[in-house]
């Protein structure tokens, strides 16, 4: 075989891998979810709180209610009714390997809405989760399935679509499927963020020259190895909401350094973002940096081309060149060049703290009042243990500072507080609380042998308090065949609501947002001659009942 005919295999070798990575999601196989066009207010691995976002907001016109349909023939294959996360959603199962989920809904298509009040009453819970038999439920493309809404987690009324590969439940970016989606712009890049050796952080914004070429104001000088973080997010053309990017591409010299794309991650994976993104700094000043680097214990999957060195390590005394291009997923590009002026100084070997926590290690630590357990891969990186005990007159308790609320921690850790001299009836009512923002926030716990027992992923501040006061509720009408009233519990929160219409259980909505919980009636005769009975429950068992007569 010639020269030329193993240039001419390679080539075609590699168009065809080209082609199949970056075109082996189907395309035009699922239709839009909604008949109206398609705004977006929220990109696939968008930085949310504490995770990537797993889909794709798709605007309602502020409205609910909706028509919400089916993007390609299936089956139901699970239905969850929460007050949090995606409120009332639905999955569908396809013959190609994937699921679709419809989120933050309203209500579901009467066959469905009649299913699915079937299970509420069967168990008697307003909450639900529940799976269906393969083809139980048909749903072919186009059908009608639900009304838009605005339920769970969700800040205003839209539709959260998720596409999702159905054996290994990984999330993957529905804008990878060509649906019809308008996006002409370049993201945007603000500024960078440089690590310096001596551990200070310096920004620089940075300045555009045209609408996706940016640079930096002048030549910067850096001082032996660095790390950088980046700015940035996109536009769509659609809507003016601020979105996430797609990729990150970081070349030293003409040679990639870094890279991390948002095409599919895991559910297990999204608490991550705390160290894809500087978390101390937007703790501090509220400005996401993304970096173009990793922590020592960052596993996240979507980093496609990393080092464990940094910028300089291998570079001589000079002027070199970093680029930085970022695309979102419908290959619109932005890149920033930046020269900088590298001069290397040997600095001395700094000790290590003595009283390190090793991030790959559990740690212990234990006093006669607090004791704290860490499991190993908590943190990113290793961190000095910081602990400090506080008195404050108006508390029972001591305060218990661990590390700062600045620091993430990637797992839950337990907490164990002594609570001394306590009466035996109070022991189910005392429960561990986080001090944050001049709030005290609840952390799940329990008594047990003289201690309270709490477990978090949040550092901070903590102590005990006691929690005997009963959740509030407020009656507020009945108006449109419903019944509603405000919910709330200052303390440990509210746990648990219950409706009932002469002391048979009925089915209660609540909105966490608005503290709203509600009934809506079926019969009207329900709403004359009887009485109905809502009782809430917080977290401690403190209970409260209201009653009203319908007469």
């Amino acid at each position: 075989m010639s020269m030329k005919q193993i240039i001419l295999i390679f080539i075609l070798y590699s168009c065809m891998f080209m082609s199949y990575t970056q075109n082996n999601y189907p395309q035009n196989f699922f239709q839009s979810p909604i008949d109206i066009k398609i705004a977006i207010a929220g990109t696939f691995g968008e930085l949310r709180h504490n995770h990537f976002h797993s889909g794709i907001d798709i605007k309602t016109r502020q409205k609910e209610n909706i028509p919400i349909y089916a993007a390609q023939d299936g089956y139901i294959a699970r239905i969850k009714v929460s007050s949090r996360g995606l409120g009332k959603a639905l999955y569908i199962n396809h013959p190609n390997g994937f699921t679709t989920v419809y989120a933050h809904l309203n209500s579901f298509n009467p066959e469905i809405d009649k299913l699915v009040k079937e299970k509420h009453y069967k168990l008697n819970k307003n909450e639900i989760d529940f799976s269906f038999k393969k083809d139980a439920v048909r749903i072919y493309k186009g059908d009608l399935i639900a009304l838009s809404g605005n339920t769970g987690s969700s800040t205003g009324p839209h539709l959260h679509f998720e596409i999702r590969d159905t054996e290994s439940q990984k999330i993957i970016n529905p804008m990878l499927f060509n649906l019809p989606i308008l996006d002409t712009s370049s993201p945007i890049i603000k500024a960078i963020l440089v690590y310096h050796q001596n551990g200070s952080k310096e920004i620089v914004e940075v300045e555009a020259i045209n609408h996706n070429t940016y640079q930096l104001p002048s030549l910067i000088n850096i001082e032996n190895p660095f790390q950088l973080a980046i700015n940035t997010f996109d536009l769509l053309d659609a809507a003016p909401n601020k979105n996430g990017i797609y990729s990150i591409e970081l070349y030293l010299n003409g040679e990639l350094f870094h890279q991390n794309i948002m095409e599919t991650f895991g559910f297990y994976e999204t608490r991550y973002i705390n160290t894809h993104i500087d978390y101390a700094f937007f703790k501090n000043n509220g400005i996401k940096f993304q970096k173009c680097f990793l922590d020592s214990y960052n596993e996240l999957s979507t980093n496609k081309k990393h080092t464990n060195k940094k910028i300089g390590d291998s570079l001589t005394n000079g002027t070199h060149n970093i680029k930085i291009i970022i695309k979102d997923s419908y290959n619109n590009e932005s890149t920033l060049n930046m020269d900088f002026n590298y001069t290397f100084h040997k600095y001395p070997t700094q000790k290590l703290p003595t009283n390190l926590i090793y991030a790959n290690q559990i740690f212990e630590f234990d006093t006669t009042s607090c004791k704290i357990y860490l499991p190993s891969y908590s943190l990113y990186n290793d961190q000095p243990f910081t602990y400090q005990e506080m008195k404050d007159p108006k508390l029972d308790y001591p305060l218990y500072k661990i590390l700062d609320d600045s620091i993430p921690s990637h797992k839950k850790f337990i907490i164990s507080i002594k609570a001394t001299n306590l009466k035996k009836e109070l022991r189910e009512k005392i429960i561990m609380v986080r001090y944050e923002d001049q709030k005290y926030n609840y952390i799940k716990s329990k008594w047990s042998n003289d201690q309270i027992i709490g477990q978090t992923n949040s550092f901070g501040t903590f102590t005990l308090l006691v929690d005997t006061i009963k959740p509030v509720i407020q009656y507020k009408k009945i108006a449109d065949n419903e019944i509603a009233f405000k919910i709330y519990d200052e303390l440990s929160g509210v746990n648990n609501y219950q409706g009932k219409i002469d002391d048979k259980w009925v089915l209660m909505e609540y909105d966490y947002k608005t503290k709203i919980v509600k009934h809506k009636f079926e019969k009207t005769h329900d709403i004359l001659n009887n009485k109905f009975t809502l009782q809430v429950t917080d977290q401690v068992n403190n209970i409260n009942e209201i009653i009203i007569d319908l007469k």
